[in-house]
């Protein structure tokens, strides 16, 4: 004995009751005609309403079950996903046909006549500094055609900042660009270094990175890459550099009790408070006597320009296009500097005294950011105490300046005689006369 209920409902899942499920365009509702036992479902209204709640309650699970299945499986894909090998897509970007070396000529840094662009995937072989690399969907990439490549904390910052102001160049990179020092492959120079040097309108490119000049395996891969580039060194007196190198170190967090330098040994507990005490520069020196022990330290090892000079000249780097500047005396007089650097760059004249500057709290002179950015960023800067608290230690103690002095008296004066006699044709400012060439405040203990 059965009865026929008919009603109309949207759409349900199949059971083992169902007889058909007719379908409508337009979305409309679907016409279903369920078979029921009269024992089992009255024929009242009541009985309709709690049937199709019951297909209801059913399809719902059902989804609900696929939907935590579906997301399961992805979490689980996910979870076993492994990214293509940098490497592979490296390589193929990289090798393949090499085009026949193009002759330019150079003049300094820059490029007489028209700039050499070449099209497609070029192997690093046929490179060198200045060209650019012009490749589908990607905008105009121009190597750089000289580096700011030391030494750190001799106002290599402050000339970074200052010539990217002039319309013939493009600055690469942000602040630093720390390639060629952390080098793991140089064939990633396409997708890694290349891409600081997007410039549309073919612009001179350049890039600072003041931890180029003291590693050797940095500069032989910048000579492997782009070895016409030019190379700006400014100096700065070793003993000063090593106790400002300390401070910078100090306000990164890289010293700890000891003192120990993080990038050097292996540390714990809490870092120092900046700024650091004279006497834990002193203490990590190791000064024993008036003799610094502890040379082999980056922080006295960078200080020693001549033999990083004589390794960059070993490498095949040609004289002429090198700069060697010395920060104290060229700093007396920032616009003649600047002028210098242009003019021996190859460039036109540009007026820097034009520059919209600001004082900051620490008393330095700073290039002041167009629109509402550079108001905020120079208010903040004027006034930022905390910055003014780190930024002032006190001076470095006598007893380590003379150890410090008596340390690089020796290398000093190699340096003298390199620049005056063995590498006279490296470009040095300011100009040699008949005087030293090194300013009179490193020659304290010599």
């Amino acid at each position: 004995d059965q009865r026929q209920i008919d009603f109309r409902a949207p759409a349900l899942p199949r059971s083992s009751t169902q007889t058909c499920w007719p379908r409508r365009s337009g979305g409309q509702h679907l016409h279903a005609v369920l078979l029921v036992r009269s024992s089992g479902i009255r024929s009242s209204g009541m009985g309709s309403n709690e049937t199709r709640k019951a297909f209801l309650r059913a399809a719902f699970r059902r989804r609900a079950a696929f939907v935590a299945t579906a997301a399961l499986l992805a979490f689980f894909f996910l979870l076993d996903f492994k990214p293509a090998e940098t490497q592979t897509k490296i390589a193929t970007a990289t090798y393949g046909a090499c085009p026949d070396k193009i002759e330019v000529t150079r003049r300094g840094a820059t490029i007489a006549g028209a700039r050499p662009i070449l099209k497609g995937k070029v192997c690093a072989q046929a490179v060198d500094a200045g060209f650019c690399i012009d490749e589908p969907k990607k905008p105009l990439r121009c190597l750089p055609s000289f580096i700011v490549a030391g030494a750190q904390k001799a106002a290599t910052g402050w000339l970074r900042q200052r010539l990217a102001a002039h319309p013939s160049l493009a600055q690469g990179g942000g602040k630093e660009v720390h390639y060629f020092d952390k080098l793991q492959n140089l064939h990633e120079w396409r997708s890694t270094y290349l891409d600081n040097f997007a410039t549309p309108s073919a612009l001179i490119t350049y890039e600072k990175t003041p931890d180029y000049l003291p590693n050797a395996t940095a500069l032989k891969s910048i000579y492997s890459l782009i070895p016409s580039v030019s190379l700006i060194f400014m100096l700065r007196d070793p003993s000063s550099r090593a106790y400002s190198a300390y401070q910078h170190h100090c306000r990164k967090g890289r010293f700890y009790e000891g003192p120990k330098f993080a990038l050097e040994e292996d540390v714990t507990g809490r870092p120092l408070a900046a700024p650091c005490a004279p006497e834990d520069f002193e203490a990590f020196l190791r000064v024993d006597k008036g003799v610094v022990t502890n040379t082999q330290t980056r922080l006295v090892t960078w200080g020693l320009y001549a033999d990083q000079i004589k390794q960059v000249r070993a490498l095949g780097f040609d004289d002429a296009r090198l700069l060697v500047i010395m920060s104290e005396t060229a700093m007396k007089d920032p616009s003649k500097l600047l002028d210098a650097v242009v003019q021996w760059l190859g460039l036109e004249r540009f007026d820097f005294s034009s520059l919209r500057t600001f004082t900051d709290a620490l008393g330095r002179d700073q290039l002041r950011e167009p629109g509402i950015t550079g108001w905020a960023k120079a208010t903040y800067m004027r006034h930022n105490a905390m910055m003014v608290r780190r930024h002032s230690p006190r001076p470095l103690l006598t007893s380590t300046r003379a150890a410090l002095d008596a340390f690089y008296a020796a290398p000093n004066a190699e340096l003298e005689t390199l620049l005056r006699t063995a590498a006279d044709r490296v470009a040095v400012y300011p100009a040699r006369g008949a005087g030293a060439v090194l300013p009179a405040s490193w020659s304290r203990n010599s």
